[in-house]
């Protein structure tokens, strides 16, 4: 398990979401725009930046197929950006969510004919092209949702949808967007599947609240992190509930590399590993940790300044900058991340042993799970 690239950005980054090949990347500065950047040899190069939102960016996600970018943001809105080739750039679509409070997360769906965006709204958007308006509209899965929605994830089957938030639960709803969607074959969770049926509902096992959930790559389990530290996994057909307590800090993200490796991160500033056996999930590995030959971010512009990397270590980690070597004692942590991971993302062209994280360090982190 090691780093196959590793990229210092001169600011914190909330969100990112890398295209089908990872020549390009779209990131969040912790701030209303969204930065595209291109890979050129061991450079990110500044490429684009996306401007149409007023207030904080809370999610990107780079649909790899249709290249399609949809973001949300604390403004209420969502926008669709499609690339305009003869002009070389991205030109947004404001879709119509519906939503009175801050939209939190957006995802597309496997398919990509449509996406969902979570909200304080206490509800979910799920946003499909209408022809006739020729824009993006939307349904909203409401019932039995009681409070601010944190995340979502799309069941392979492009119908079923999980999300969690501050209600302290995980549910799996149906999507099912008639005339979008073709009738799903049955599933273990569920054979009839009308819009916003709900075919299954877990709580957190110590009342937190749930950061981050995500599918299973067959879509037979359902797994979710909470404030409390603690990983859950739900496996209707088996009718087990297994949870994992850890002694970390929370998780606020997770991903499934395959179908028995699960990775989370958050604010302990490792991707942590999780394996099954069958029965029960066990923490077996920190990705990075203690790992001297991982190379450092050789493409940031700020190495051969040494007064800019001190002040950086004051904002980036909060704690005073220190000159000296880069040992435990002079408050450098061991792991990769020396802030807050606050995104994990699978491989774009689903490869099953690639991962890649962001932090409020300005790091970006291309992972191999199995190397």
């Amino acid at each position: 398990m090691g780093i196959l690239d590793e990229y210092n950005f001169p600011f914190c980054v909330t969100a990112h979401s890398f295209n089908r090949d990872k020549s390009q990347v779209a990131v969040c500065p912790n701030s209303n725009e969204v930065h595209i950047y291109t890979r050129s040899g061991t450079q990110w190069v500044a490429a684009h930046v996306l401007k149409e939102h007023d207030l904080l960016v809370t999610s990107i996600d780079w649909a790899p197929q249709t290249n399609r970018i949809v973001t949300c943001s604390q403004d209420k809105n969502a926008y669709v950006w499609t690339f305009d080739g003869p002009s070389g750039t991205w030109k947004p679509t404001l879709v119509h969510l519906r939503i009175h409070r801050a939209a939190t997360q957006a995802k597309w769906s496997p398919l990509e004919n449509k996406f969902a965006v979570a909200s304080g709204d206490k509800c979910v958007s799920v946003c499909y092209f209408g022809e006739d308006n020729d824009w993006w509209v939307s349904k909203h899965l409401k019932r039995p949702i009681a409070s601010t929605v944190l995340c979502v994830a799309w069941h392979p089957n492009n119908v079923l949808l999980a999300c969690g938030g501050t209600d302290m639960k995980a549910r799996v709803l149906s999507a099912y967007v008639k005339g979008v969607d073709e009738k799903p074959a049955p599933t273990s969770w569920g054979e009839r599947l009308p819009f916003n049926t709900l075919c299954g509902e877990f709580e957190s096992p110590a009342g937190g609240w749930i950061h981050s959930v995500a599918f299973s790559p067959d879509g037979e389990s359902v797994a979710f992190v909470t404030h409390d530290s603690s990983l859950t996994v739900a496996t209707p057909a088996a009718g087990s509930v297994v949870s994992t307590r850890t002694q970390g800090l929370p998780f606020v993200s997770l991903v499934w590399p395959d179908q028995n490796t699960i990775v989370a991160a958050g604010h302990d500033c490792s991707p942590v590993v999780f394996a099954s056996d069958g029965t029960s999930w066990r923490m077996v590995k920190r990705l990075g940790e203690d790992d001297m030959q991982r190379r450092s971010a050789t493409a940031s512009p700020s190495n051969s300044n040494s007064a800019f990397n001190l002040f950086r270590q004051m904002d980036s980690r909060n704690q005073p900058a220190k000159s000296g070597g880069g040992s435990a004692g002079d408050g450098q942590l061991k792991s990769v991340h020396q802030n807050t991971i606050t995104q994990v993302h699978p491989d774009p062209a689903g490869a099953p042993t690639e991962i890649s994280t962001s932090g409020l360090d300005g790091k970006l982190v291309q992972w191999s799970v199995r190397a």
